[in-house]
Parts: C-alpha cells; structure tokens; sequence
C-alpha cells in the first residue's frame, strides 16, 4: 500500500505526512515519529486525573485508556504541538477531554466555549416552546459529550443527548487555532423537541427542529 522511497526528501514529507493522523493506543505505526520527550497516552492520563478542573479524578479513571488517541498538529524538527483525544467517564456520561502538549511548553487542557441558554416551553410537558431560545451569555468547559476530533482539520465536535430516548440535546463544534493553539467556538445548535413531549399531533411539524444559538440565526 505503501510506494517505496525514491529518496531521503520524499521518504521524510511522506513519513510527516502519515503522522498527522491519529495515533491508536493500540498501534505505533508513527511512533518513531513522535519527539523523543514526547508524553505516552499513560503519562497524559496521569496529568488528566491530577489536573482536577477538568473533572475526571475518579479513582476509575486512573488507568482506563479507552480510545484514547494521540495526533501529532504540528511538528518542526524535535519541535512538536500534539493533542491528547482522552475518555472521562463522567456520571455515566460518555464525555471526552483534550490536552494539549508542546514541546518547551508542557500539558494545556483545552478548554471549549458554549452558549448559555434557557428553554421557555408553552407548557408543563414540554411540547411547544414559548420563544425561540438564543444565546444569553457564554460559559466554558473541558468535558465534551461524546466529543470527536478530525485528525487532519482538528476540528472537535460534540453531541450530548437528552433523555431515555435520546431524540433531543445539543451539537456544537470548535476549530483549532494554530497561532494560539486554543479551540474558537464554530457552530452550536440546540434540538429542544422529543417525541415523547411532542404527541403525536405536533410531532410531524416540530421533531427534529433546530435552532442556530453559534453564529446566531438572523
């Protein structure tokens, strides 16, 4: 699959270019490409557990590695900018938390803004809502519902599902800035309606109705 190496330059950009992708816990295909001083999945996790913002010091969180991933965003010589996809199993929740380590620089836990919103229904059973929800201010997390990072774009995305049905909740997705190294805010959107709350009467026109709260709908 893999075409030999006409030369040392091409051998070099190729092998650079395979690791940009993400590196399995399970494999170590572009290991050798990593920095010497660079952190192994078990070192990060021991940062993750004692860094207690991030919310993931349960003593059950201390050796899991599940899924965890290490993808390379930048690397210049033994000068290197990689980013920690880590599970946080949090209240039962299926969340993911971001480190990000630089050479020289040390582990930053990545933080990820989100709109503030209330939902004012029309009623006790959640079946229409009042107004059209927006953005009232903004807060900021490190835990993501079952976060997701594209390991060429570096793109992180969540979605986090309400209820036993899991037929509402919220989307949100944030874009690497490579200057700052720091996640902006893309996209957040809001689906407020369930089947159950809906009936069977306003079901065909609110379900699956969604709201824009990032960048705010005009």
């Amino acid at each position: 699959m893999v075409k030999t190496c006409m030369t040392h330059k091409i051998c070099t950009r190729f092998a650079v270019r395979l690791c940009a992708l993400a590196l399995f816990a399970q494999t170590s295909a572009c290991s050798a490409e990593l920095p010497p001083d660079a952190p192994t999945l078990r070192d990060a996790r021991k940062f993750l557990i004692s860094h207690t913002d991030a919310g993931c010091d349960d003593t059950d969180n201390a050796h899991l590695i599940k899924d965890d991933r290490i993808i390379v965003a930048s690397r210049s010589g033994n000068v290197a900018t990689i980013i920690y996809d880590l599970h946080c199993e949090y209240s039962a929740a299926r969340t993911r938390v971001f480190l990000l380590w630089r050479t020289f620089s040390g582990y930053r836990l990545m933080h990820f803004a989100k709109p503030v919103y209330e939902l004012r229904w029309a009623d006790d059973i959640g079946s229409e809502l009042a107004e059209k929800p927006s953005a009232i201010g903004y807060e900021v997390v490190t835990r993501l519902s079952n976060g997701k990072i594209n390991s060429n774009s570096l793109e992180i995305t969540s979605d986090e599902r309400w209820g036993a049905s899991e037929d509402s909740g919220e989307k949100g997705s944030w874009r690497f800035l490579h200057n700052t190294d720091r996640y902006a805010l893309s996209s957040f959107e809001v689906e407020p309606y369930s089947l159950r709350g809906l009936g069977p009467d306003k079901a065909d026109r609110l379900k699956g109705k969604r709201f824009m709260l990032f960048p705010s709908e005009k």
